[in-house]
């Protein structure tokens, strides 16, 4: 199956614009050229695209889809495009980061307020995505860095790991199990959780060091997002372990954050594409992203920073 570039290019002008006539005069062609274009491609991928309901064009499920990987390949031609230009202009000013959601919101700003204090020119793209998309990304030449934690290994990937504290229990305020130092094993058994889905790789992880099958059973919420555990325990829902990172930034609001007695080690991985030469600007933002995982794990070591949220 070989699909034409125009045939590309007319259905994403259909999606942004909403109909064929707009999309017509965008593309500067008449609507029985984009029609007959339109009923090809659908031949082609063997499912329809649109539907006519009333005169008007509604896009099918599969056409939702599909124009999700659309929009990723013209992303990529857009990088292309600003990669050619820093070529053309000498530059190594700008670099593309993909990285999990939750360095984001606070690892990765961090780093670049550093670096606007050094730095006369630069431009970051910041991209959070899950963990298996960055990867396929990363090894797709998409992203030159990825900050991720790390898990199984990938093949193709040079990995740097740095362990930046260790993961913790986090309470609403008001607590049955606020006076507690550590939690240990078996203190959360009867209350109500908020956790990762069942399917994830970190509540495995849980699971195995700390909960068992047992205490999943209670728990109430599942959420892919560090950020939205933080919410659920911040509005009293009920108990979780989650990262220092975000523990860290919700402590002292309505949030207590509780160390573990079974030690996990979070583990941060900066990534790169093997045999890729770094650009100046990377191996700087690299620099910047170990000194602040080394001040960050001194932050998240001290007792006194998670004692200070005991309000």
């Amino acid at each position: 199956m070989q699909i034409a570039m125009r045939q590309v290019e007319i259905f994403h002008a259909i999606m942004t614009v909403g109909s064929l006539t707009k999309a017509a005069e965008l593309l500067r062609t008449s609507q029985p050229t984009l029609s007959r274009e339109l009923a090809a491609l659908e031949r082609l991928i063997g499912f329809r695209l649109f539907e006519r309901r009333s005169r008007r064009l509604f896009a099918t499920e599969k056409a939702l889809t599909f124009h999700a990987e659309v929009r990723r390949s013209y992303s990529g031609l857009a990088q292309l495009s600003q990669a050619a230009a820093a070529i053309r202009d000498n530059s190594d000013q700008s670099l593309l980061i993909g990285c999990l959601p939750l360095f984001s919101l606070n690892l990765i700003p961090r780093v670049t307020s550093r670096l606007q204090a050094s730095e006369q020119q630069f431009r970051l793209g910041v991209y959070p995505l899950d963990h298996p998309t960055l990867m396929r990304d990363l090894l797709a030449l998409r992203y030159e860095l990825g900050v991720v934690e790390v898990g199984v290994p990938v093949d193709g990937m040079e990995v740097e790991e740095i362990v930046v504290g260790q993961e913790v229990c986090i309470l609403p305020a008001g607590h049955r199990l606020a006076g507690k130092n550590l939690i240990a094993p078996g203190d959360l058994d009867d209350e109500v959780l908020i956790s990762y889905p069942s399917d994830d790789a970190y509540r495995a992880r849980y699971q195995r060091l700390f909960l068992d099958d047992r205490t999943s059973r209670n728990v109430r919420v599942e959420t892919p997002m560090a950020d939205a555990i933080c919410s659920h325990v911040q509005q009293g829902v009920g108990a979780a372990l989650v990262n220092p990172f975000s523990a860290y930034a919700y402590r002292g609001r309505g949030v207590l954050v509780r160390r573990l007695a079974v030690a996990i080690p979070f583990v941060v991985g900066i990534c790169r594409p093997l045999g890729r030469p770094i650009s100046p600007l990377a191996a700087r933002v690299v620099a910047l992203v170990k000194d602040e995982c080394r001040h960050m794990a001194d932050e998240f070591g001290k007792p006194e920073t998670w004692s200070d949220a005991r309000s």
